[in-house]
């Protein structure tokens, strides 16, 4: 396959770099990543200015935008090609439940959607029992998997979050989005008229079905999300 990788840590990485190694091995990579770490900058695309695009090397493009923007001009202006797949990771921390509003990492994954088969966004809860090598190792696993599955491989994006976990005993399964309650209170730092976002709120709904449940019982979450935003049953209500 033809599969085109991004993230939002940036270009240089590890967790990009880890998994360029492994799905080179069986595939075509081309990648197109932010050249600076743009984490939680959600699906924003750079539309006031100019956007510089560096290309390290054949088929490898750092690019001084959001992660939306590398995938958006690899897609429709860099590559030539025709692309399979796009994958997003390995980022460094999780992507759960409400996180996937403002993640960098699924917003990359997003601009995929239009491709063949569903895009991939991949998140590594922390790595101090689990190796970055290890975790681009099972990750492309994953991505196998995934891509083979005809049910799983259309007109979705899965939302992967692998846990800090010895990869011998890891199993998977398919979650839905947990919720997160209020984000923690912004606040003032020690420069005038400055203020600092506040941390993510806590896990309110971590049921057995959930991403938050999965990486706590020490398995790979994968969570089908939907493009479509819209509240059908409401609708149909309304009807």
């Amino acid at each position: 396959m033809k599969i085109l990788l991004s993230n939002d840590d940036g270009y240089y990485a590890v967790g990009i770099q880890e998994l360029i190694k492994q799905l080179e091995k069986n595939h075509e990579i081309y990648v197109a990543a932010p050249s600076k770490n743009h984490s939680a900058g959600s699906s924003a695309l750079t539309v006031r200015r100019d956007i510089k695009v560096n290309n390290v090397m054949k088929n490898h493009y750092a690019i001084d935008g959001t992660p939306a923007d590398c995938v958006h001009i690899a897609l429709t202006c860099l590559i030539k090609d025709k692309i399979d797949l796009v994958v997003s990771g390995i980022n460094l921390g999780a992507n759960l439940g409400d996180d996937v509003i403002y993640s960098g990492t699924v917003a990359a994954a997003l601009e995929g959607r239009h491709l063949e088969m569903s895009p991939i966004a991949i998140s590594l809860v922390s790595h101090d029992n689990i190796s970055i090598t290890n975790a681009a190792i099972l990750s492309s696993k994953i991505i196998h998997e995934i891509t083979n599955n005809q049910k799983i491989s259309e007109k979705t994006l899965l939302n992967v979050n692998i846990p800090d976990h010895d990869t011998n005993n890891i199993t998977y399964q398919f979650t839905r989005l947990g919720t997160r309650g209020l984000p923690l209170a912004a606040t003032k730092t020690k420069v005038k008229d400055h203020y600092r976002i506040g941390a993510a709120g806590p896990a309110v709904d971590s049921s057995e079905d959930t991403d938050f449940f999965s990486i706590k019982d020490n398995k790979i979450s994968i969570t089908p999300l939907t493009y479509d935003l819209t509240n059908k049953d409401l609708l149909n209500k309304i009807k």
